[in-house]
């Protein structure tokens, strides 16, 4: 017969367009949209458009709590944009909300994110050191380090009202620099994309999933499952194939790829693109009168994010191990003999740069070189150097 538990009810499965959960998706998607990311190239040309200060912070606040980007979650699932009340909810609406909440609530957020980097890692660290130890507090920073200097990261947490008014400022300054005309010319198609989404409702998680991303659950997305209680799918026009989530008990957000959803509606002759405002028709025509935004030439800021990531000596050694073959990170810690945190750190910048690969292998990830990307930046300095004699 079997044994008997305690059985869970079915997952719900709602499909929303949330001003608040895209504006969070977006910013994670500007954070990654670095050359060689293989990220929408309008990604790629806002990121390169953002004001200095502005992109600093972006890679400060998303590079202190893990590859997964927990911190910058935080503040909008704090504000609850699932809630019914909420569903309609505007920028002035999040923004005011933020606005209202104290410095200490912006510190248990940020230790709230680090937690589940540690809870990610199986870390035998309890929580937060319970004290002002210096030492401690860089302990419990330390995995959850990518693009964040550790000491720039320790001043967020040890003093609230700088990590409360940084939030605030890259809140305000994505919406207002980058995203807000793009998210209104691209709202029709989102809300078309949430209802056409609504059909998969029957086919059960997996299968919704499955149709909605064109891709197989993640194993780090299956394990947190039994902690869910409802799913909701998000449209979102600029991710493309990669998959992205928000894992927040009881909360699941699932982000899917728009423009694929209405265009494999118009190919079945369900709905006409010219009918759905900010579809993907005028968005491919912009996008391609822009050659900024349809090539990636090894330009400007391009250049110099490769020429930082190679400013560094074991930067520089972990190419030269990667020149040998493929390697994951733990062969990497043991021939360099630095601590792991560090070599993700290495690898995370290496990586944004478009200087190496990652594979997915049998529960592993993989590094390599990528020849291509190195040569582009050889070409790229010598055509600043004078013409060498023939």
């Amino acid at each position: 017969m079997g044994e008997f538990v305690i059985g869970k009810p079915a997952l719900r499965l709602n499909y929303r367009v949330s001003l608040p959960l895209d504006l969070v998706s977006a910013m994670s998607l500007l954070y990654r949209a670095v050359p060689g990311s293989g990220l929408d190239p309008w990604l790629i040309a806002t990121r390169r458009s953002l004001p200095p200060d502005l992109r600093a912070n972006l890679d400060l606040l998303h590079g202190f709590s893990g590859r997964l980007l927990y911190y910058m979650e935080e503040p909008v699932m704090r504000f609850e944009p699932l809630r019914d009340d909420r569903q309609d909810a505007d920028f002035a609406d999040l923004i005011g909300f933020l606005e209202a909440l104290p410095p200490s609530a912006y510190r248990e957020m940020a230790i709230h994110a680090l937690g589940r980097v540690h809870r990610d890692l199986g870390s035998d660290v309890a929580g937060p050191p319970i004290d002002a130890d210096e030492v401690a507090w860089r302990r419990f920073l330390e995995p959850g380090l990518t693009t964040a200097a550790g000491d720039e990261a320790l001043a967020l947490v040890r003093e609230p009202e700088l990590l409360r008014e940084r939030t605030l400022r890259l809140i305000r300054g994505i919406w207002e620099h980058a995203y807000r005309e793009e998210y209104e010319e691209r709202r029709g198609a989102l809300e078309e994309a949430a209802r056409l989404a609504q059909a998969t409702e029957g086919r059960g998680f997996g299968m919704a999933f499955a149709d909605l991303t064109g891709n197989r659950l993640p194993a780090t997305l299956v394990s947190g499952l039994n902690e869910v209680a409802c799913v909701t799918f998000c449209p979102s026009y600029h991710l493309g194939s990669f998959v992205s989530y928000i894992l927040y008990p009881p909360d699941l957000v699932v982000f899917f790829d728009a423009p694929r959803l209405v265009s494999q509606a118009a190919t079945a002759g369900w709905i006409s693109t010219e009918s759905v405002p900010g579809s993907l028709a005028d968005g491919s025509a912009r996008l391609s009168a822009n050659p900024e935004e349809r090539a990636d030439p090894l330009l400007g800021e391009s250049l110099l994010e490769g020429l930082r990531a190679l400013a560094d000596p074991n930067r520089l050694r972990i190419l030269d191990l990667l020149g040998e073959g493929q390697l994951y990170a733990q062969e990497i810690v043991g021939r360099l003999g630095i601590a792991q945190s560090a070599v993700s750190r290495h690898l995370s910048q290496l990586e944004r740069a478009g200087l190496i690969t990652v594979q997915p292998k049998g529960g592993m990830k993989y590094y390599a070189v990528d020849g291509r990307r190195i040569a582009e930046i050889a070409a790229a300095i010598r055509a600043h150097g004078p013409t060498p004699p023939s």
